[in-house]
């Protein structure tokens, strides 16, 4: 049964949120389904524009089937509920009863929900944030070779991590305490410490039994990945952030 606040995990996309999402679903006490993508577009609830996007997204749909909510229930919530908190609740209440009843607390992970964060914001004044970062080399590695995403432009990588940086940092005055950094990095090296200091952020027991089985992979990206001319306009297009958050001008292997 759901008694407790929400959490978001956002961030650039490509920058560890599903692997974060997974390690935090093996808590007893929490639930999150697959992306949702509410609070991502600019055109308002209820309007032709965000209904088409949400009933006819295929990626949207799958995620549904993954969820275990059908096509029929999901157009039901969206004639019936008034406004993005409202669909969010309704998702979640049924997947939590659905999924995992036993679950205090949902959360939710969609990167590009970051781009309607003062709405999230203003909905759920009781959430909480998790926003994590990662090196934007790889990232703009990982967007251009398009596992799960691809993005080939060189700008629109870049500032796939840069917009996400400039709105988080906008948005950090009002979030305050609720508001947690997690390096992706040191997550992949040590992911039993991030996820100690995740859940005392958020206030849930450690539960370590289930985080012990959790192991990470140490990848790099071959040293010649990028040209010489691309690794300068992505330290020219990424410069700021990286000095912000102390990641080297240099370092493009990935962990």
């Amino acid at each position: 049964m759901i008694t407790q606040p929400p959490f978001f995990i956002l961030g650039c996309v490509r920058s560890g949120t599903t692997m974060l999402r997974d390690f935090l679903r093996l808590h007893p006490n929490l639930c999150s389904p697959e992306e949702t993508h509410f609070f991502r577009t600019a055109s308002p609830y209820g309007s032709v524009e965000n209904t088409n996007f949400l009933r006819n997204s295929p990626v949207l749909a799958i995620h549904r089937q993954m969820d275990g909510i059908s096509e029929e229930e999901f157009r039901l919530m969206l004639r019936t509920c008034t406004s993005r908190a409202a669909l969010q609740r309704k998702y979640m209440q049924t997947f939590a009863e659905r999924n995992k009843p036993a679950a205090t607390r949902w959360f939710d992970k969609t990167p590009q929900n970051v781009y309607g964060l003062m709405m999230i914001r203003q909905a759920f004044p009781g959430a909480k944030y998790i926003h994590i970062v990662r090196n934007p080399f790889n990232v703009v590695a990982s967007l251009r070779e398009g596992k799960i995403m691809k993005i080939d432009s060189l700008v629109g990588a870049c500032n796939s991590w840069n917009e996400a940086l400039d709105i988080l940092n906008a948005a950090r005055p009002s979030l305050g305490k609720r508001l947690i950094e997690i390096n992706y990095e040191e997550v992949v090296k040590n992911p039993h410490k991030s996820l100690r200091e995740i859940l005392d952020f958020l206030g849930e027991e450690p539960a370590e039994s289930y985080f012990r089985h959790i192991q990470t992979t140490v990848r790099k990206y071959p040293d010649d990945y990028f040209s010489a001319e691309e690794l300068k306009r992505i330290q020219k297009l990424c410069g700021h952030w990286l000095d912000v958050y102390g990641f080297s001008h240099t370092d493009t292997g990935r962990d």
